[in-house]
Protein backbone atom coordinates (compact mmCIF):
# COMPACT_ATOMS: atom_id res chain seq x y z
CA UNK A 1 0.00 0.00 0.00
CA UNK A 2 1.40 3.83 -0.57
CA UNK A 3 -0.06 7.15 -0.89
CA UNK A 4 -0.49 7.21 -4.04
CA UNK A 5 -3.23 4.26 -3.69
CA UNK A 6 -5.66 6.62 -1.41
CA UNK A 7 -8.89 5.41 -2.43
CA UNK A 8 -12.09 8.01 -2.95
CA UNK A 9 -13.00 7.67 0.68
CA UNK A 10 -11.00 9.51 2.46
CA UNK A 11 -12.02 11.49 5.89
CA UNK A 12 -11.25 14.98 5.72
CA UNK A 13 -9.40 15.90 8.15
CA UNK A 14 -10.75 18.21 11.25
CA UNK A 15 -9.30 21.18 10.85
CA UNK A 16 -7.13 22.34 13.63
CA UNK A 17 -7.99 24.93 16.39
CA UNK A 18 -5.70 28.40 15.19
CA UNK A 19 -2.70 27.89 17.18
CA UNK A 20 -0.52 30.19 19.06
CA UNK A 21 0.86 31.43 15.45
CA UNK A 22 -2.98 32.53 14.36
CA UNK A 23 -3.89 34.10 18.03
CA UNK A 24 -3.51 37.42 18.40
CA UNK A 25 -1.45 39.33 21.32
CA UNK A 26 -3.48 41.25 23.92
CA UNK A 27 -3.62 44.35 22.75
CA UNK A 28 -5.85 47.14 22.03
CA UNK A 29 -9.46 47.98 20.51
CA UNK A 30 -9.07 50.74 18.36
CA UNK A 31 -10.93 52.83 20.37
CA UNK A 32 -8.67 52.73 23.35
CA UNK A 33 -5.86 53.09 20.59
CA UNK A 34 -7.96 56.31 20.02
CA UNK A 35 -8.04 57.50 23.61
CA UNK A 36 -4.90 56.39 24.55
CA UNK A 37 -3.85 58.42 21.52
CA UNK A 38 -5.31 61.14 22.96
CA UNK A 39 -4.20 60.98 26.35
CA UNK A 40 -0.78 60.73 25.62
CA UNK A 41 -1.34 64.43 23.04
CA UNK A 42 -2.60 65.68 25.80
CA UNK A 43 0.30 64.54 28.08
CA UNK A 44 2.28 66.00 24.98
CA UNK A 45 1.26 69.00 25.21
CA UNK A 46 0.96 69.52 29.08
CA UNK A 47 4.64 68.56 29.21
CA UNK A 48 5.36 70.92 26.12
CA UNK A 49 3.36 73.68 27.96
CA UNK A 50 5.30 72.86 31.42
CA UNK A 51 8.52 73.26 29.94
CA UNK A 52 7.39 75.86 28.51
CA UNK A 53 5.86 77.99 31.23
CA UNK A 54 9.26 77.07 33.31
CA UNK A 55 11.56 78.63 30.69
CA UNK A 56 9.02 81.72 30.37
CA UNK A 57 9.24 82.15 33.93
CA UNK A 58 12.82 81.86 33.92
CA UNK A 59 12.79 84.60 30.90
CA UNK A 60 10.57 86.97 33.24
CA UNK A 61 12.72 86.30 35.64
CA UNK A 62 15.49 87.82 33.60
CA UNK A 63 13.45 90.61 32.28
CA UNK A 64 12.84 91.19 36.32
CA UNK A 65 16.34 91.34 36.59
CA UNK A 66 16.71 93.98 33.72
CA UNK A 67 14.09 96.29 34.71
CA UNK A 68 16.42 96.04 38.35
CA UNK A 69 19.47 96.93 36.27
CA UNK A 70 17.87 99.76 34.10
CA UNK A 71 16.10 101.22 37.02
CA UNK A 72 19.59 101.34 38.69
CA UNK A 73 21.34 102.40 35.80
CA UNK A 74 19.19 105.12 35.48
CA UNK A 75 19.36 106.31 39.37
CA UNK A 76 23.06 106.35 39.69
CA UNK A 77 23.10 108.24 35.84
CA UNK A 78 20.71 110.90 37.92
CA UNK A 79 22.97 110.66 40.87
CA UNK A 80 25.92 111.71 38.26
CA UNK A 81 24.19 114.51 37.13
CA UNK A 82 23.70 115.63 40.33
CA UNK A 83 26.87 114.80 41.37
CA UNK A 84 27.79 116.96 38.50
CA UNK A 85 25.85 119.72 39.55
CA UNK A 86 26.74 119.83 42.73
CA UNK A 87 30.64 119.98 41.77
CA UNK A 88 30.35 122.83 39.48
CA UNK A 89 28.33 124.97 42.33
CA UNK A 90 31.31 124.18 44.95
CA UNK A 91 33.79 125.21 42.12
CA UNK A 92 32.23 128.13 41.52
CA UNK A 93 31.88 129.02 45.59
CA UNK A 94 35.47 128.99 45.05
CA UNK A 95 35.42 131.93 42.49
CA UNK A 96 32.90 133.98 43.84
CA UNK A 97 32.92 137.12 45.56
CA UNK A 98 30.31 136.27 48.45
CA UNK A 99 32.24 133.24 49.73
CA UNK A 100 29.19 132.57 52.71
CA UNK A 101 26.31 132.72 49.72
CA UNK A 102 28.18 130.41 47.82
CA UNK A 103 28.94 128.08 50.00
CA UNK A 104 25.08 128.34 51.35
CA UNK A 105 24.61 127.08 47.29
CA UNK A 106 26.67 124.58 47.08
CA UNK A 107 25.26 122.94 50.36
CA UNK A 108 21.92 122.80 49.06
CA UNK A 109 23.57 120.82 46.22
CA UNK A 110 25.23 118.40 48.48
CA UNK A 111 22.60 117.97 50.57
CA UNK A 112 20.84 116.75 47.23
CA UNK A 113 23.27 114.73 46.28
CA UNK A 114 23.30 113.28 49.78
CA UNK A 115 19.41 112.25 49.72
CA UNK A 116 19.72 110.65 46.24
CA UNK A 117 23.28 108.86 47.46
CA UNK A 118 20.84 107.77 50.93
CA UNK A 119 18.80 105.12 48.26
CA UNK A 120 22.42 103.43 46.65
CA UNK A 121 24.07 103.60 50.00
CA UNK A 122 22.81 100.12 51.40
CA UNK A 123 24.34 97.95 48.70
CA UNK A 124 27.41 99.91 48.70
CA UNK A 125 29.52 100.07 51.66
CA UNK A 126 31.94 102.53 50.20
CA UNK A 127 28.97 105.21 49.29
CA UNK A 128 27.77 105.06 51.97
CA UNK A 129 30.86 105.55 54.13
CA UNK A 130 32.21 108.83 52.12
CA UNK A 131 28.70 110.35 52.23
CA UNK A 132 29.03 109.95 56.14
CA UNK A 133 32.23 112.15 55.66
CA UNK A 134 30.60 114.18 53.29
CA UNK A 135 27.92 115.21 56.09
CA UNK A 136 30.53 116.13 57.98
CA UNK A 137 31.89 118.33 55.49
CA UNK A 138 28.93 119.94 55.28
CA UNK A 139 27.98 120.79 58.82
CA UNK A 140 31.61 122.25 58.53
CA UNK A 141 30.10 124.69 55.78
CA UNK A 142 27.12 125.27 57.22
CA UNK A 143 29.52 126.19 60.86
CA UNK A 144 32.13 127.96 59.07
CA UNK A 145 32.65 128.04 54.98
CA UNK A 146 36.18 128.17 54.16
CA UNK A 147 37.85 127.45 50.76
CA UNK A 148 39.44 124.83 52.96
CA UNK A 149 36.52 122.99 53.72
CA UNK A 150 35.14 123.97 50.11
CA UNK A 151 38.31 122.09 49.26
CA UNK A 152 37.76 119.15 51.27
CA UNK A 153 34.10 118.65 49.81
CA UNK A 154 35.52 119.02 46.44
CA UNK A 155 37.70 116.20 46.69
CA UNK A 156 35.14 114.03 48.53
CA UNK A 157 32.94 114.67 45.91
CA UNK A 158 35.47 113.56 42.96
CA UNK A 159 36.21 110.56 45.35
CA UNK A 160 32.78 109.96 45.37
CA UNK A 161 32.52 110.76 41.74
CA UNK A 162 34.96 108.29 40.76
CA UNK A 163 33.10 105.46 42.59
CA UNK A 164 30.19 105.94 40.91
CA UNK A 165 31.53 105.65 37.92
CA UNK A 166 32.72 102.78 38.75
CA UNK A 167 29.70 101.15 39.98
CA UNK A 168 27.63 102.91 37.34
CA UNK A 169 30.27 101.08 34.92
CA UNK A 170 29.04 97.78 36.64
CA UNK A 171 25.43 98.45 36.70
CA UNK A 172 25.85 99.34 32.68
CA UNK A 173 27.99 95.98 32.44
CA UNK A 174 25.40 93.90 34.39
CA UNK A 175 22.37 95.35 32.21
CA UNK A 176 24.29 94.23 29.13
CA UNK A 177 24.84 90.89 29.98
CA UNK A 178 21.37 90.27 31.30
CA UNK A 179 20.14 91.92 28.10
CA UNK A 180 22.34 89.19 26.50
CA UNK A 181 21.26 86.31 28.45
CA UNK A 182 17.26 87.69 27.69
CA UNK A 183 18.04 87.72 24.07
CA UNK A 184 19.58 84.12 24.13
CA UNK A 185 16.74 82.77 26.34
CA UNK A 186 14.20 84.19 24.17
CA UNK A 187 15.70 82.72 21.56
CA UNK A 188 16.62 79.10 23.30
CA UNK A 189 12.62 79.01 24.17
CA UNK A 190 11.60 80.02 21.14
CA UNK A 191 13.94 77.01 19.01
CA UNK A 192 13.08 74.51 21.70
CA UNK A 193 9.32 75.07 21.92
CA UNK A 194 9.25 75.40 17.67
CA UNK A 195 11.77 72.14 17.89
CA UNK A 196 9.06 70.04 19.82
CA UNK A 197 6.07 71.16 17.97
CA UNK A 198 7.96 70.06 15.17
CA UNK A 199 9.28 66.31 17.08
CA UNK A 200 5.41 65.79 18.43
CA UNK A 201 4.20 66.59 14.78
CA UNK A 202 6.73 64.42 13.56
CA UNK A 203 5.72 61.68 15.75
CA UNK A 204 2.23 61.93 15.26
CA UNK A 205 2.09 61.98 11.73
CA UNK A 206 4.86 58.70 11.64
CA UNK A 207 2.20 57.22 14.47
CA UNK A 208 -0.54 57.70 12.37
CA UNK A 209 1.21 56.84 9.27
CA UNK A 210 2.20 53.46 10.54
CA UNK A 211 -0.94 53.03 12.68
CA UNK A 212 -3.10 53.32 9.11
CA UNK A 213 -0.90 51.82 7.12
CA UNK A 214 -0.87 48.53 9.03
CA UNK A 215 -5.05 49.01 9.48
CA UNK A 216 -5.04 48.96 5.83
CA UNK A 217 -2.31 46.54 4.59
CA UNK A 218 -3.98 43.94 7.64
CA UNK A 219 -7.57 45.33 5.76
CA UNK A 220 -6.18 43.98 2.46
CA UNK A 221 -4.58 40.65 3.65
CA UNK A 222 -8.33 40.56 5.29
CA UNK A 223 -9.68 41.06 2.30
CA UNK A 224 -7.44 38.85 0.09
CA UNK A 225 -8.51 35.88 2.47
CA UNK A 226 -11.93 36.07 2.11
CA UNK A 227 -11.61 36.10 -1.49
CA UNK A 228 -9.45 32.64 -1.04
CA UNK A 229 -12.05 31.25 0.91
CA UNK A 230 -14.99 32.17 -1.74
CA UNK A 231 -12.13 30.66 -4.47
CA UNK A 232 -12.01 27.71 -2.17
CA UNK A 233 -9.30 27.55 0.37
CA UNK A 234 -10.16 25.50 3.25
CA UNK A 235 -6.57 24.81 4.47
CA UNK A 236 -4.38 27.73 6.01
CA UNK A 237 -5.75 29.73 8.80
CA UNK A 238 -4.97 33.79 8.68
CA UNK A 239 -2.59 34.57 10.82
CA UNK A 240 -3.82 36.95 13.81
CA UNK A 241 -1.53 39.60 14.97
CA UNK A 242 -4.12 41.83 16.59
CA UNK A 243 -6.73 41.45 19.05
CA UNK A 244 -8.79 45.38 18.21
CA UNK A 245 -12.13 45.13 16.43
CA UNK A 246 -10.15 44.07 13.28
CA UNK A 247 -7.93 41.03 14.92
CA UNK A 248 -11.44 40.54 16.28
CA UNK A 249 -12.97 40.07 12.41
CA UNK A 250 -9.97 38.01 11.70
CA UNK A 251 -10.77 35.22 14.04
CA UNK A 252 -14.32 35.58 12.86
CA UNK A 253 -13.61 35.12 9.29
CA UNK A 254 -10.92 32.07 10.34
CA UNK A 255 -13.75 30.59 12.38
CA UNK A 256 -15.90 30.63 9.47
CA UNK A 257 -13.60 29.40 7.02
CA UNK A 258 -13.05 26.47 9.75
CA UNK A 259 -16.96 26.15 9.67
CA UNK A 260 -16.94 25.69 5.96
CA UNK A 261 -14.06 23.42 6.10
CA UNK A 262 -16.55 21.27 8.63
CA UNK A 263 -19.51 21.92 6.66
CA UNK A 264 -17.65 20.95 3.91
CA UNK A 265 -16.25 17.89 5.29
CA UNK A 266 -19.30 16.56 6.36
CA UNK A 267 -21.41 16.91 2.90
CA UNK A 268 -18.27 15.00 1.22
CA UNK A 269 -18.54 12.38 3.65
CA UNK A 270 -22.40 11.75 3.33
CA UNK A 271 -21.93 12.02 -0.37
CA UNK A 272 -19.09 9.51 -0.21
CA UNK A 273 -20.74 6.87 1.90
CA UNK A 274 -24.41 7.60 0.02
CA UNK A 275 -22.27 6.88 -3.36
CA UNK A 276 -20.42 3.58 -1.43
CA UNK A 277 -23.99 2.30 -0.31
CA UNK A 278 -25.62 3.20 -3.52
CA UNK A 279 -22.76 1.53 -5.60
CA UNK A 280 -23.35 -1.72 -2.95
CA UNK A 281 -26.48 -1.24 -3.59
CA UNK A 282 -26.36 -1.60 -7.65
CA UNK A 283 -23.86 -4.44 -7.99
CA UNK A 284 -26.38 -5.80 -5.34
CA UNK A 285 -29.47 -5.32 -7.79
CA UNK A 286 -26.79 -6.52 -10.55
CA UNK A 287 -25.94 -9.61 -8.94
CA UNK A 288 -29.73 -10.27 -7.72
CA UNK A 289 -31.07 -10.20 -10.94
CA UNK A 290 -27.80 -12.27 -12.92
CA UNK A 291 -28.37 -15.04 -9.73
CA UNK A 292 -31.99 -15.09 -11.41
CA UNK A 293 -30.73 -15.27 -15.00
CA UNK A 294 -28.41 -17.79 -14.01
CA UNK A 295 -29.50 -19.76 -11.60
CA UNK A 296 -32.87 -21.09 -14.05
CA UNK A 297 -29.84 -22.47 -16.41
CA UNK A 298 -27.71 -23.34 -14.06
CA UNK A 299 -30.06 -25.75 -12.48
CA UNK A 300 -31.02 -27.41 -15.41
CA UNK A 301 -26.80 -27.78 -16.50
CA UNK A 302 -27.29 -29.19 -12.96
CA UNK A 303 -30.10 -31.49 -13.62
CA UNK A 304 -28.28 -32.97 -16.69
CA UNK A 305 -24.94 -32.97 -14.91
CA UNK A 306 -26.79 -35.26 -12.42
CA UNK A 307 -28.51 -37.51 -14.38
CA UNK A 308 -24.95 -37.98 -16.45
CA UNK A 309 -23.13 -38.82 -13.15
CA UNK A 310 -26.19 -41.34 -12.24
CA UNK A 311 -25.77 -42.83 -15.61
CA UNK A 312 -22.11 -42.94 -15.86
CA UNK A 313 -21.62 -45.07 -12.38
CA UNK A 314 -23.92 -47.93 -14.17
CA UNK A 315 -23.12 -50.35 -17.42
CA UNK A 316 -25.94 -49.28 -19.02
CA UNK A 317 -24.01 -45.77 -20.32
CA UNK A 318 -23.73 -46.01 -23.60
CA UNK A 319 -19.40 -44.25 -23.24
CA UNK A 320 -18.96 -46.35 -20.56
CA UNK A 321 -14.87 -46.40 -20.72
CA UNK A 322 -15.33 -42.81 -22.56
CA UNK A 323 -13.48 -39.67 -20.69
CA UNK A 324 -16.84 -38.44 -18.85
CA UNK A 325 -16.83 -35.85 -16.36
CA UNK A 326 -20.19 -34.87 -14.97
CA UNK A 327 -18.93 -34.49 -11.20
CA UNK A 328 -16.43 -31.57 -12.75
CA UNK A 329 -19.69 -30.01 -14.76
CA UNK A 330 -21.60 -29.97 -11.39
CA UNK A 331 -18.60 -28.39 -9.08
CA UNK A 332 -18.07 -25.36 -11.71
CA UNK A 333 -22.52 -24.79 -11.63
CA UNK A 334 -21.89 -24.92 -7.51
CA UNK A 335 -19.47 -22.39 -7.87
CA UNK A 336 -21.15 -20.19 -10.11
CA UNK A 337 -23.66 -20.72 -7.56
CA UNK A 338 -21.51 -19.74 -5.14
CA UNK A 339 -20.00 -16.80 -6.23
CA UNK A 340 -23.17 -15.26 -7.03
CA UNK A 341 -25.09 -15.80 -4.00
CA UNK A 342 -21.41 -14.27 -2.26
CA UNK A 343 -21.91 -11.36 -4.27
CA UNK A 344 -25.39 -10.68 -3.47
CA UNK A 345 -24.72 -11.66 0.45
CA UNK A 346 -22.31 -8.70 0.30
CA UNK A 347 -24.20 -6.17 -1.43
CA UNK A 348 -27.18 -6.85 0.84
CA UNK A 349 -28.17 -3.20 2.15
CA UNK A 350 -26.42 -3.04 5.72
CA UNK A 351 -27.58 -1.10 8.98
CA UNK A 352 -26.71 2.41 9.64
CA UNK A 353 -26.56 2.43 13.09
CA UNK A 354 -23.70 0.65 15.04
CA UNK A 355 -24.32 -2.91 15.88
CA UNK A 356 -22.53 -6.24 17.06
CA UNK A 357 -20.96 -7.04 13.89
CA UNK A 358 -18.45 -10.74 13.30
CA UNK A 359 -15.36 -9.16 12.41
CA UNK A 360 -14.03 -12.41 10.91
CA UNK A 361 -17.32 -12.87 8.49
CA UNK A 362 -17.23 -9.07 7.52
CA UNK A 363 -13.11 -9.48 6.88
CA UNK A 364 -13.61 -12.68 4.93
CA UNK A 365 -16.81 -11.55 2.43
CA UNK A 366 -14.71 -7.92 1.66
CA UNK A 367 -11.67 -9.87 1.05
CA UNK A 368 -14.23 -12.52 -1.25
CA UNK A 369 -16.08 -9.86 -2.75
CA UNK A 370 -12.56 -7.66 -3.68
CA UNK A 371 -10.64 -10.48 -5.23
CA UNK A 372 -13.26 -10.31 -7.85
CA UNK A 373 -11.55 -6.94 -9.27
CA UNK A 374 -9.33 -7.37 -12.20
CA UNK A 375 -6.73 -5.50 -10.10
CA UNK A 376 -6.43 -8.49 -8.11
CA UNK A 377 -5.44 -11.06 -11.01
CA UNK A 378 -1.93 -11.27 -9.95
CA UNK A 379 -2.38 -10.81 -6.20
CA UNK A 380 -2.45 -13.33 -3.59
CA UNK A 381 -5.01 -12.23 -1.13
CA UNK A 382 -4.87 -14.77 2.04
CA UNK A 383 -6.30 -14.26 5.21
CA UNK A 384 -5.48 -15.20 9.17
CA UNK A 385 -8.74 -14.79 11.10
CA UNK A 386 -8.56 -15.02 14.90
CA UNK A 387 -11.21 -18.10 15.49
CA UNK A 388 -11.80 -16.41 19.13
CA UNK A 389 -12.22 -12.66 17.98
CA UNK A 390 -15.36 -11.40 20.11
CA UNK A 391 -17.51 -9.11 18.69
CA UNK A 392 -17.23 -5.40 18.26
CA UNK A 393 -20.23 -2.62 17.99
CA UNK A 394 -19.82 -1.04 15.08
CA UNK A 395 -21.31 0.58 11.90
CA UNK A 396 -20.68 -2.51 9.32
CA UNK A 397 -20.98 -0.22 6.37
CA UNK A 398 -18.43 2.18 7.22
CA UNK A 399 -15.93 -1.30 8.09
CA UNK A 400 -16.90 -2.81 4.74
CA UNK A 401 -16.24 0.87 2.89
CA UNK A 402 -12.54 1.05 5.23
CA UNK A 403 -11.44 -2.61 4.36
CA UNK A 404 -12.22 -1.74 0.94
CA UNK A 405 -10.53 1.00 0.83
CA UNK A 406 -7.37 -0.37 2.18
CA UNK A 407 -7.42 -3.21 0.07
CA UNK A 408 -7.68 -1.42 -3.28
CA UNK A 409 -5.09 1.03 -2.01
CA UNK A 410 -2.67 -2.31 -1.70
CA UNK A 411 -3.83 -3.52 -4.73
CA UNK A 412 -2.68 -0.04 -6.51
CA UNK A 413 0.44 -0.51 -5.04
CA UNK A 414 1.40 -3.95 -5.64
CA UNK A 415 0.43 -2.63 -9.62
CA UNK A 416 3.53 -0.58 -9.92
CA UNK A 417 5.73 -3.82 -9.11
CA UNK A 418 7.50 -5.93 -11.55
CA UNK A 419 5.91 -8.54 -13.33
CA UNK A 420 7.96 -11.44 -12.37
CA UNK A 421 7.28 -10.09 -8.70
CA UNK A 422 5.12 -12.30 -6.38
CA UNK A 423 2.30 -9.63 -5.16
CA UNK A 424 0.82 -10.64 -1.81
CA UNK A 425 -1.64 -9.05 0.84
CA UNK A 426 -2.59 -10.91 3.94
CA UNK A 427 -5.17 -9.91 5.89
CA UNK A 428 -5.09 -10.95 9.75
CA UNK A 429 -7.58 -10.64 12.83
CA UNK A 430 -6.07 -10.14 16.11
CA UNK A 431 -8.11 -9.64 19.69
CA UNK A 432 -5.56 -7.85 22.17
CA UNK A 433 -6.71 -7.21 25.49
CA UNK A 434 -9.66 -4.54 25.15
CA UNK A 435 -9.35 -4.46 21.74
CA UNK A 436 -9.67 -6.03 18.15
CA UNK A 437 -6.90 -5.56 15.52
CA UNK A 438 -7.23 -5.29 11.98
CA UNK A 439 -3.84 -5.89 10.31
CA UNK A 440 -3.72 -5.41 6.72
CA UNK A 441 -0.06 -5.47 5.01
CA UNK A 442 1.08 -6.28 1.53
CA UNK A 443 4.89 -6.24 -0.26
CA UNK A 444 4.48 -3.32 -2.41
CA UNK A 445 7.18 -0.52 -2.71
CA UNK A 446 6.11 1.53 0.47
CA UNK A 447 6.04 4.95 1.36
CA UNK A 448 8.62 7.37 2.12
CA UNK A 449 8.82 9.33 5.51
CA UNK A 450 8.12 12.63 4.14
CA UNK A 451 4.86 11.43 2.03
CA UNK A 452 3.86 8.82 5.43
CA UNK A 453 3.62 11.82 7.05
CA UNK A 454 0.84 13.35 4.68
CA UNK A 455 -0.84 10.15 3.68
CA UNK A 456 -4.12 11.24 5.98
CA UNK A 457 -4.18 14.81 4.67
CA UNK A 458 -7.12 15.54 3.48
CA UNK A 459 -6.74 16.33 -0.75
CA UNK A 460 -3.30 14.73 -0.95
CA UNK A 461 -3.09 12.03 -2.77
CA UNK A 462 -0.01 10.90 -5.08
CA UNK A 463 -2.26 9.23 -7.66
CA UNK A 464 -2.64 10.35 -11.09
CA UNK A 465 -5.37 12.56 -12.40
CA UNK A 466 -8.65 10.80 -12.34
CA UNK A 467 -7.43 7.71 -9.85
CA UNK A 468 -8.14 9.14 -6.51
CA UNK A 469 -9.23 12.48 -4.98
CA UNK A 470 -7.36 12.25 -1.62
CA UNK A 471 -10.07 11.49 0.24
CA UNK A 472 -9.98 8.16 0.91
CA UNK A 473 -7.73 7.64 4.13
CA UNK A 474 -8.80 10.52 5.81
CA UNK A 475 -12.56 9.33 5.32
CA UNK A 476 -11.21 5.97 6.51
CA UNK A 477 -9.54 7.43 9.14
CA UNK A 478 -12.88 9.54 10.69
CA UNK A 479 -15.28 6.22 10.31
CA UNK A 480 -12.52 4.09 12.66
CA UNK A 481 -12.17 7.23 14.72
CA UNK A 482 -16.42 7.19 15.01
CA UNK A 483 -16.10 3.42 15.96
CA UNK A 484 -13.91 4.45 19.16
CA UNK A 485 -10.90 2.83 16.74
CA UNK A 486 -7.69 3.94 15.67
CA UNK A 487 -6.05 3.32 12.31
CA UNK A 488 -2.23 3.84 11.17
CA UNK A 489 -0.10 3.12 9.10
CA UNK A 490 3.61 1.82 9.02
CA UNK A 491 5.77 1.14 5.98
CA UNK A 492 9.48 0.37 4.44
CA UNK A 493 10.12 2.04 1.39
CA UNK A 494 10.69 -0.90 -0.59
CA UNK A 495 9.04 -3.56 1.69
CA UNK A 496 5.89 -2.76 1.81
CA UNK A 497 3.27 -1.37 4.23
CA UNK A 498 1.33 -2.37 7.08
CA UNK A 499 -2.08 -0.84 7.51
CA UNK A 500 -3.37 -1.18 11.84
CA UNK A 501 -7.48 -1.12 12.84
CA UNK A 502 -7.96 -1.54 16.37
CA UNK A 503 -11.35 -1.49 17.39
CA UNK A 504 -12.56 -1.41 21.39
CA UNK A 505 -14.21 -4.80 22.28
CA UNK A 506 -17.35 -5.81 24.21
CA UNK A 507 -15.77 -8.00 26.84
CA UNK A 508 -17.59 -11.27 27.17
CA UNK A 509 -19.10 -11.65 23.94
CA UNK A 510 -18.04 -13.74 21.25
CA UNK A 511 -18.24 -14.62 17.55
CA UNK A 512 -18.25 -18.08 16.01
Amino acid sequence: MNTRTMSDSDQIAVPQEPGDATRPRRALSLRAKGILAFVLMVAYVIVLGFSTETQRQNLLQVVGELEHAHRAEAQLLEINTSMARTLLAVNMAFSAEDLASASIRAMIEVEATLSLLEAVGDDHPRILELSGKLHSLVRDIAQSPSLTVLSGTRAMLNELTIELDRITQAAHQKRLRLLDQYREDYDRITLSSLAMLVIGLILLGAATAIFFSRLTWDIRKLEGHARDIVNGNRDTPLTVTRSDELGTLMNAVNRMQQDLRERERHIERARMEQFHREKMVAVGSLAAQLAHEINNPIAAITGVASAMSQVQRGDQCPNHGNVCQPALILEQARRISLITRQIADFTRPQALEPELINLNELVRNTCAFVSYDRRFRRIALTTELDGELPAVRAVGDHLTQVLMNLLINSADALDEMPAEHRCAIEVRTQAHDQEAVILISDNGGGIDAETLKRVFDEYFTTKPAGRGTGLGLALSRELINDAGGTLDLESIPGRGTVARITLPLRVGERTA
